[in-house]
């Protein structure tokens, strides 16, 4: 499980935190951006889990196959699965929507769980290493959630990427919920409802024109996330 989930890590950091737009734009234009985008989640990867490297992690057709020759194929899968999402829009004019995102990341990460030396599904398996979950969630909670909403957005109101203060402003509020979760006890509950209640006054007044979407989907991002985080850190909601 150790393993699988600093994959995971390194997948949100390199396809989200680390993605930056210029980065997204040239790896719709050319193979140069897209070499780039992949060899960012390749050595992000190596050195996540480089400890574990040398070890055997999973055996195919009675042949072993170690960290190594694993992270080659993350490699080479990664470039796949983005080039056809880009030849789809490109040539074949699928729309970029919500879709297309979450089967994108779902084929990531379900080709991270196949490559892991995962063994067994039970209950240690959604309790990683404290950091590297909680960073995990931080990134989902971030940069993951700026994304969703926008595709989100965009299929139901047909609206652009977030400008510099829309995008900041509610990374802001929802790390700022989502850190409610990780204070001891439970008097913090009280502060996580206010906090959640003053996001929807921002959207009353209009400071910044956000969608009940947006609040809506900021708000169970930074819940979901925020009882994981718990969860991870105090071995109990």
């Amino acid at each position: 499980m150790t393993i699988f989930w600093r994959l995971l890590l390194s997948h949100l950091l390199a396809d989200f935190t680390l993605q930056l737009n210029v980065v997204n734009r040239m790896k719709r234009e050319g193979l140069a951006g897209m070499v780039i985008h992949c060899l960012t989640h390749f050595f992000m990867a190596v050195a996540l889990v480089w400890p574990w490297l040398g070890e055997v992690w999973f055996t195919a057709l009675g042949l072993p196959f170690n960290g190594w020759t694993a992270m080659v194929l993350l490699l080479v899968t990664h470039y796949i699965v983005d080039q056809l999402r880009v030849h789809a829009m490109k040539t074949l004019r699928f729309r970029d929507g919500l879709p297309s995102f979450l089967l994108d990341q779902f084929l990531h990460v379900y080709i991270l769980f196949l490559l892991a030396p995962v063994f067994t599904l039970d209950a240690g398996f959604f309790h990683p290493e404290k950091w590297v979950g909680l960073l995990s969630m931080l990134v989902i909670v971030t940069h993951a959630t700026t994304v969703l909403v926008y595709f989100i957005e965009k299929e139901l109101h047909e609206k652009t990427f977030p400008g510099f203060d829309e995008k900041y402003f509610l990374i802001f509020e929802r790390v700022v919920l989502w850190a409610f979760f990780l204070v001891k006890g439970w008097y913090w509950l009280p502060f996580a409802a206010a906090w959640i209640a003053q996001m929807i006054y921002v959207r009353h007044k209009r400071i910044l024109d956000l969608s009940k979407t947006n609040i809506t989907v900021s708000v169970l991002a930074s819940v979901v996330c925020g009882l994981w985080a718990r969860y991870i850190y105090y071995g109990a909601f």
